[in-house]
């Protein structure tokens, strides 16, 4: 459990014997809140920097053996997002080896 939900919690019950405390522990929580908002954005743009480097390196590849990066990239996309599965992803492979 996240630490600035304490802080929300201890607020509420000072503030019942001392409005001053109560709005400081309150403060806190709400500063916390935002640090720990500001941890999971930070997370999550280096997991989309990190894909993004992995796609590149995806189209790098594609295009050493000769493959259009552009259909890999789309192929990458649709699997990420769920459109399509894995054995359609190896068919398609499949025929890309055929040609």
């Amino acid at each position: 459990m996240p630490i600035f939900i304490l802080y929300f919690l201890a607020a509420g019950a000072a503030s019942v014997g001392g409005p001053a405390i109560g709005a400081a522990l309150y403060r806190r929580g709400q500063q916390d809140a935002a640090a720990y908002e500001g941890q999971r954005e930070i997370a999550n743009l280096k997991r989309l920097l990190q894909s993004e480097i992995d796609l590149h390196d995806l189209r790098a590849q594609a295009m050493r053996a000769g493959i259009d990066p552009d259909a890999v990239e789309r192929g990458y996309r649709e699997l990420r997002d769920g459109r399509v599965t894995v054995e359609q992803v190896a068919a398609r492979v499949d025929s890309w080896n055929a040609r």
